[in-house]
């Protein structure tokens, strides 16, 4: 995740200080928000990929059914999380 990135997307700005060596942030509260909600989108991204890639493990088909199923449902609530 490039929270640089995100932040830039959010509106914010980089702003050197007077004091040598100082930075600040520039940026509204709504820029801040927009911030904290795209690393949290990305965040639940992240969290679904680990979700659907697995262990890596050999298993069984009949369990591959229901692990299927389970990832699904983790994932649609890690989603569901974005909504409340």
């Amino acid at each position: 995740m490039n929270i640089i990135k995100l932040a830039k997307q959010a509106g914010l700005k980089r702003h050197q200080e007077q004091a040598p060596g100082i930075d600040g942030v520039v940026g509204n509260w709504a820029d801040l928000e927009r911030f904290f909600d795209l690393v949290a989108a990305k965040e639940r991204e992240e969290c679904i990929k680990l979700v659907h890639e697995g262990t890596g493990e050999p298993i069984q088909t009949k369990t591959l059914f229901i692990l299927q199923k389970e990832r699904k449902r983790i994932a649609d609530a890690i989603q569901a999380r974005g909504t409340t």
